[in-house]
């Protein structure tokens, strides 16, 4: 990559003090371990650590200047802002050319369906022969050619986020998705792309360990709104597309943007389900839309599903795409990892993995898989650790009343004590009369866990095994452990006494 001078990469970064000197810029780092000669370091505070405290190590060790909240030690040149984390943003969106400017972007938010609405639409764009990207907590796509997403972080940080864009951009693609969540919106990750739709699923009860309130989750999600109606004209109408059977339709509608399109399957809206029934392979979905009737068979279980479908054609239309394009999108699309997953290795009971892991995303697939489960419904779940503590005796009540028997095991417990966890949660179920070893197990590890329910399983029932879904890893302490939940569900089938 070419280098800027230091001065040209700040352009349109609010500045407080700049140094005297002018250096070319070959790259931007906020990872001190990560630092090459020639970047330019920005100390990002952060939940662990902040970057401040490697100012001077990044400049001793090659640095050209540093991006800082406050000038720390006497290490030159410093450059002071109000906030290094919009800097950053900024900057690499300048330094990799204001890739944004050249696409479509499209961006999805709420707090659940983000993922399968962000692949939903990728995918429907490309069949309908418009080169298209994503990025989302499971993947990176760039067309056809897909890369596991190992960051655990739905956005990636800023300087990730616009590294891939530029990456899609100079592949030939003409529109990018991506899936927005409210920590990469409060923390400003996706600040300097240029937004032409924002796409909302729904607001629930979710990392309020984080925003501490639902009125902030719900804040950081409706500023995607903000940012596309400011962002960049590129003769795309801004428009946002918004769920109006979601009680948070009430505080979005007001946002001022170009265009709303709404959808719902309760109340009327732009695109309104007519009708929605299970079918063996997925959801049959009858619609009413602003270009006419639509008719879609779903390869996706969960009536959500039929929500999300609804979510992407809203967004193929602002975008221009016609509704045979739409229809025969979503008709190809067949899901995304982790989420509705089938586990079938013959066995007489049914095994489903999903992400479920918010008390509402919980209560869904159980309410889901309820009326089609012949016999018992297990479900084996935890709740992340160091995140939102009061959801866990919420989950636990919703076990107990929704599902026959449960197992609550390691999900991520980080550096809490994981029994302390799995004791929240059990609360939750005694509280409704739930016993343990009579209705639940507490078992800290998942990999057992998974093992007792498979082997309690009967002729006719299901487990459901939520909250890993796609992701490849367990965190315990600091570190992570390897994970692949359906390796270890078919591992735990397969033994079974024959």
């Amino acid at each position: 990559m070419t280098g800027l001078k230091l001065s040209r990469l700040l352009e349109g970064v609010k500045v407080l003090e700049v140094p005297p000197t002018d250096p070319e810029v070959t790259g931007l780092c906020y990872d001190s371990r990560r630092l090459k000669a020639g970047d330019c370091f920005v100390a990002i505070p952060g939940t662990h650590t902040d970057g401040h405290r490697y100012v001077e190590t990044a400049l001793r060790d090659g640095a050209v200047a540093a991006v800082v909240q406050r000038r720390t030690g006497s290490g030159w040149p410093q450059v002071v802002v109000p906030d290094t984390r919009r800097a950053l943003a900024l900057m690499a969106s300048t330094l990799y050319d204001h890739p944004s400017r050249d696409l479509v972007v499209i961006g999805v938010t709420g707090t659940d369906g983000k993922t399968t609405t962000t692949t939903m639409i990728q995918q429907m764009l490309l069949s309908a022969g418009r080169p298209a990207g994503s990025m989302s907590t499971v993947d990176i796509r760039v067309g056809d050619s897909v890369d596991v997403n190992e960051t655990r972080q739905t956005t990636l940080e800023a300087l990730e986020v616009q590294e891939q864009l530029a990456r899609m951009r100079d592949r030939g693609l003409k529109v990018v998705v991506i899936e927005s969540s409210s920590h990469g919106l409060a923390l400003q990750r996706v600040v300097g792309v240029d937004f032409d739709v924002a796409v909302f699923t729904n607001i629930a009860h979710e990392h309020l360990d984080f925003h501490k309130t639902i009125e902030a989750d719900r804040e950081a999600k409706a500023s995607l709104i903000d940012l596309t109606a400011a962002s960049r004209d590129k003769g795309i109408v801004k428009t946002t597309v918004l769920n109006r059977d979601d009680p948070s339709f009430a505080y979005l509608v007001d946002r001022p943007i170009a265009r709303q399109l709404t959808y719902g399957i309760q109340m009327d809206a732009d695109f309104k389900a007519d009708r929605v029934d299970l079918i063996p392979e997925g959801l049959r979905l009858e619609a009413s839309t602003p270009l006419g009737p639509l008719a879609v068979r779903l390869k996706l279980s969960g009536r959500w599903n039929a929500a999300n479908a609804l979510a992407a054609a809203a967004a193929g239309v602002a975008v221009g795409l016609t509704l045979d394009q739409i229809r025969d999108g979503l008709e190809r699309f067949s899901g995304v990892s982790g989420r509705m997953e089938r586990v079938d290795l013959g066995q007489p009971f049914a095994v489903i993995i999903d992400y479920a892991h918010t008390p509402q995303s919980l209560e869904k697939v159980l309410r889901e898989l309820r009326p089609i489960t012949k016999g018992k419904l297990i479900a084996v779940f935890g709740s992340a650790g160091d995140r939102d503590r009061e959801k866990r005796p919420w989950m636990g009540e919703i076990a107990a009343r929704l599902s026959d028997y449960a197992v609550f095991t390691n999900e991520d417990p980080r550096e809490e004590d994981a029994m302390t966890i799995l004791g929240e949660i059990a609360a939750g179920a005694d509280e409704v009369g739930w016993k343990e070893g009579e209705n639940y197990a507490r078992i800290e590890d998942r990999r057992q866990g998974i093992a007792q329910a498979v082997r309690r399983a009967r002729p006719g029932d299901t487990i459901l095994l939520a909250g890993k879904g796609h992701e490849r890893s367990i965190l315990i302490g600091r570190g992570k452990e390897p994970w692949d939940e359906r390796a270890v569900a078919e591992a735990a089938i397969r033994g079974l006494p024959q």
